[in-house]
């Protein structure tokens, strides 16, 4: 008798983890597909930061260029040996 019941339950625990296995395979798709979307556009943001950071930092050396532009041969020689090229 108590063979029949451990039996019995032992075929139904089966039986519910047989039902339930797609169903978890779906939900863990469906998650994993979220994060990696999620680390996709972690990523693309931090490009654009950089690239942002990168052409503010261009626009700034613009500006220095423009502003300290050489006036004469003197200070076009005084800005290479300061600066190179």
């Amino acid at each position: 008798m108590f063979g029949l019941l451990t039996g019995k339950i032992k075929t139904y625990l089966v039986a519910a983890l047989a039902v339930l296995l797609p169903v978890l395979y779906v939900l863990g798709r469906k998650d994993g597909k979220n994060l990696e979307k999620s680390k996709v556009l972690k990523d693309a943001l931090e490009n654009e930061q950089d690239k942002s950071q990168f052409y503010r930092s261009m626009d700034k050396n613009n500006h220095e260029i423009e502003n300290d532009a050489p006036r004469d041969r003197r200070s076009l020689t005084e800005r290479l040996r300061d600066n190179g090229l």
